[in-house]
């Protein structure tokens, strides 16, 4: 989907306005795109659409439908680099990643990823903390979080779930192990993500 080129009929539809309206739009240059020839048929890009919706507060739902957001976060660049190439072998994901807490919730705030993939034990904070936020929003409150870590200890593996955890993986996993368990955190309900707030 992201890299896809919607007519203006299309971004019309998502937009929840005319055809003319869109033309008019491009014509004026508040939303760039581009002809199919001289005096062809407009088009616009993905990211080009999307800029234009979140500058100009239009809902992004309809645009995203069908999208599956994956946000990676994990301070090891292995992780970083093998985790999407898995992904997007198999699967149409939209993979982002992010390296520190602090990354990761810029990119949840402005992508709304349907999964995270996330270490417990990043480098700038307590991966347990990042997930909390996550589930704190309304927007993501429903996202699924598969936590990933090599250092824990089994008593803190049985506690992720107060924290708004969905799913655990052990470091070092199976890549095959790690695409079943995304598949099936897809495949979850959204009644049965949600969680009551952990009770300090």
């Amino acid at each position: 989907m992201k890299n896809r080129v919607f007519t203006t009929g299309e971004v019309a539809a998502i937009c929840g306005v005319s055809a003319d309206t869109v033309s008019r739009w491009f014509d004026l240059g508040q939303i760039d795109g581009y002809r199919l020839g001289p005096g062809g048929d407009r088009r616009i890009p993905h990211d080009n659409l999307r800029k234009f919706m979140l500058s100009h507060g239009i809902p992004l739902e309809r645009l995203e439908q069908g999208e599956r957001r994956v946000l990676v976060v994990d301070d090891d660049p292995y992780y970083l680099d093998i985790i999407p190439s898995i992904l997007t072998k198999e699967e149409e994901f939209q993979v982002l990643t992010a390296s520190t807490g602090f990354d990761a919730g810029a990119l949840v705030v402005e992508h709304n990823p349907q999964l995270v993939i996330l270490d417990i034990h990043l480098t700038d904070m307590d991966g347990r903390m990042v997930c909390e936020r996550i589930k704190s929003r309304a927007e993501t409150r429903n996202t699924r979080i598969l936590g990933i870590s090599g250092f824990i200890e089994e008593d803190e593996i049985r506690e992720l779930g107060d924290y708004g955890f969905d799913d655990f993986l052990k470091k070092p996993f199976q890549l095959a192990e790690l695409r079943d368990r995304v598949r099936r955190l897809f495949d979850l309900p959204n009644a049965r993500l949600a969680r009551p707030k952990r009770t300090v």
